[in-house]
């Protein structure tokens, strides 16, 4: 059992409405006895993988069929997110992996500690459940040791790994996995979840690149304007007007991952509008002219290449690259006098 109130407790029992879909498809499968072992949870950051990954264990792990989840209202969900890797009471055939804490990755201690568990019969002598998240945050001799339990579960044993970078798992992991691929809600799905139009959310909703419970949590936070000020922070350094280390380090305190995901979408919007001259940037989207007009200087053939090393970063964030560093050289290709 779980404590009642706790985030997890949410998680578990109320699920995102965009999210239903896919749990009714999981719920099919388990209905006709073709819910595999193994699952693979794939989608963009914050969109709900591990809400919905929580509410399947709890199904699984239920002696009856669970009663359908209520609906998560963006008041809770934001807040429960943030809480839920508190320490908290919940069912003891539940193994639970995330990295400790200071730490990006997932051991393999971790893993071998769970799979002699698993080795043990239930505590509550029905299923055991295995959420890994991320499972892209696994080192490669923790993947590796998952492998055998992939292969080879234990009776009635379920293994749900839940990801927005499967590509960084080995092929041998993600081929022993069935895999569900999740989506972003629509403009409407979100608007109607937080109560909101679109136009009050629209510069937070661009930030995260349409991710759910990012965008709720800036807006929790009254961080309507975060894009407006890195588009300030990366204009002043395109004109030589700040220091490549300063930006870094703004960038790191707000959030990194926040920050390279803005300025992917960024870098793909200027480079469709360098190759589509005859839209106006600064009637469609006057902030937009801002980085349109920093980044005059510099060549499509350069903003391509800072495209590709900005999302290559975001692809590596947590894989042990020194993140500081590799930041400021990114940014260092958008100073005019490189350009």
């Amino acid at each position: 059992m779980s404590e009642p109130g706790s985030a997890f407790a949410t998680l578990s029992t109320k699920l995102c409405p965009w999210l239903r879909p896919a749990l009714e498809q999981l719920e099919s499968a388990l209905s006709a006895q073709r819910l595999g072992h193994g699952w693979l949870l794939a989608g963009p950051p914050g969109i709900g993988k591990i809400n919905l990954a929580l509410v399947l264990a709890n199904r699984l792990l239920a002696r009856q069929k669970a009663a359908s989840p209520a609906d998560l209202p963006a008041s809770e969900a934001t807040a429960a997110m943030r809480d839920r890797h508190t320490p908290t009471d919940h069912h003891p055939d539940l193994h639970w992996l995330f990295p400790e804490e200071e730490k990006r990755t997932i051991s393999v201690e971790q893993i071998r500690d769970v799979t002699e568990s698993l080795n043990l019969k239930s505590l509550r002598g029905g299923a055991k459940v295995v959420l890994i998240e991320p499972a892209d945050g696994m080192t490669g001799s923790a993947a590796n040791a998952l492998l055998k339990t992939l292969e080879e579960p234990s009776d009635d044993t379920y293994l749900i790994l839940v990801s927005h970078q499967p590509q960084r798992l080995p092929a041998t992991v993600r081929s022993r996995c069935q895999r569900l691929n999740l989506a972003r809600p629509s403009v409407g799905e979100f608007a109607s979840w937080m109560g909101l139009a679109p136009p009050v959310f629209a510069p937070a909703w661009l930030l995260t690149g349409g991710s759910p419970l990012q965008t709720a949590a800036l807006l929790e936070e009254d961080k309507f304007n975060e894009s407006s000020k890195l588009r300030d922070q990366l204009s002043l350094l395109s004109r030589d007007q700040i220091e490549v280390h300063a930006v870094a380090e703004a960038w790191s305190k707000a959030g990194l991952e926040l920050a390279l995901t803005w300025i992917t979408r960024e870098l793909h919007r200027q480079i469709r509008l360098r190759l589509a001259p005859s839209v106006s940037t600064s009637v469609t989207d006057p902030d937009a002219g801002i980085l349109h007009n920093a980044w005059s200087q510099l060549t499509v053939r350069r903003l391509f290449e800072q495209y590709e090393t900005a999302e290559r970063l975001l692809n590596q964030l947590g894989s042990g690259i020194n993140t500081e560093l590799a930041l400021q050289a990114m940014l260092l290709g958008f100073q005019a006098s490189r350009g």
